[in-house]
């Protein structure tokens, strides 16, 4: 067969046979990316619109890797300690919900002893998570009472967290004229 083509045939054949193993090679020999890997800032805006599957948190306070992470949507925040290394000597575990799933763009606290997440006495409380508040929590904001408590809670368990404090106007009954009242002490992180 080989001895019927011309000189030119056979290097034509022989550049894609090379052709073809390079490329099998290139893709055997490519490095996959891992499903879960810290991440650097700079690359933060690349990757995200590489895989939208993926969520971007901030882990922060006592473990032993704090840093910015890529966890595939739906992690929760025990997959962020193990990914950070785990805790730290003086992490108080029981200060932080460990099943709680984790919401792109946040960062999370890990306590130590001694810190719970409270304000120190004589400090300034700090704004109300409206995703993760309890409805007690929601009614100490002006305008929310019982009844508007329970259906953020409803609306957030229904539909899953908020991404933006604006969403909270999507709960039945919760207008503009609350939103302004309560804008400054909400937040969703």
């Amino acid at each position: 067969m080989f001895g019927t083509l011309t000189s030119r045939e056979k290097v034509i054949l022989g550049l894609l046979a090379a052709l073809l193993l390079a490329g099998a090679a290139w893709r055997l020999w490519r490095p996959t990316r891992p499903a879960v890997e810290p991440v650097g800032l700079e690359t933060e805006t690349e990757f995200a619109e590489e895989d939208p599957e993926l969520i971007v948190v901030h882990a922060v306070g006592a473990i032993r890797q704090p840093g910015v992470y890529r966890l595939p949507a739906g992690s929760r925040v025990h997959d962020l300690l193990e990914l950070a290394g785990g805790p730290a000597a003086e992490a108080d575990l029981e200060a932080i919900n460990l099943a709680r799933p984790l919401i792109d763009g946040e960062q999370v606290q890990f306590y130590r002893f001694g810190e719970n997440g409270a304000p120190p006495s004589g400090a300034a409380p700090g704004k109300i998570n409206i995703n993760r508040a309890t409805a007690a929590e929601l009614e100490t904001l002006p305008r929310i009472g019982p009844a508007k408590a329970r259906s953020i809670i409803e609306h957030r368990e229904k539909n899953g967290y908020f991404k933006d404090i604006t969403e909270i106007m999507d709960v039945s009954g919760i207008g503009e004229a609350t939103f302004q009242t309560i804008e400054e002490l909400i937040t969703v992180y």
